[in-house]
């Protein structure tokens, strides 16, 4: 009796602890993501936007449409002289401490490699059907996490590309693997029969 009941408690507590998730239907996309975590969606002007708010209310943003952004593209060394010092956010002067940075007094006569400097790392996945970019800090918490889909469909010659950007900013290492591994259930469900990778 005392080994029956050890196993239903030991399955009780196991089953409590595994997380829970959910799919959430953005009718272009579906992503599966922790239960707890809730959509938005936002009027957009020139493509379709929206998002997710996290349990730590976290703002994980998409941009889906012709002018999706591509972080890795504004991957910027972080070297500052003052005048860049002088435009980082409050939020991002608060966390430069814990980065890896240069200050110097004038960026045009430094002898710097700022590729050691860059602020993201980019690694090359394949999300349903198609390439993407997962797209993470060097620097844990500082800068944006997130994916970069450039063609659902669509062409740059024909001005009819949809392309998806969907990043978080300043998530905690939690949070980011979550939103990471949230990334990697992505399915383009009406998408994915027009292209293949």
């Amino acid at each position: 009796m005392k080994k029956l009941l050890s196993i239903i408690i030991i399955l009780l507590i196991c089953s409590c602890a595994s997380p829970k998730y959910k799919v959430i239907d953005f009718g272009q996309f579906k992503i599966t993501v922790p239960e707890n975590w809730n959509k938005y969606e936002r009027k957009g002007i020139d493509s379709y936007v929206g998002g997710i708010i996290t349990d730590k209310n976290d703002s994980l943003n998409f941009d889906f449409g012709r002018y999706s952004a591509d972080l890795s593209k504004s991957d910027y060394p972080m070297v500052y002289d003052s005048i860049g010092l002088a435009e980082l956010t409050k939020k991002e002067r608060e966390l430069l401490p814990k980065t890896k940075h240069l200050i110097v007094d004038d960026l045009f006569k430094t002898d710097v490699d700022f590729r050691e400097y860059l602020q993201y790392q980019t690694e090359l996945d394949s999300i349903d059907c198609f390439k993407a970019k997962i797209i993470t800090p060097k620097n844990k918490g500082y800068g944006g996490t997130g994916i970069y889909i450039d063609s659902l469909t669509g062409s740059k010659e024909k001005y009819n590309k949809i392309g998806i950007g969907f990043y978080g900013w300043y998530l905690n290492d939690k949070t980011q693997a979550e939103f990471i591994k949230a990334l990697k259930t992505l399915r383009f469900e009406k998408y994915c029969g027009q292209q293949r990778i």
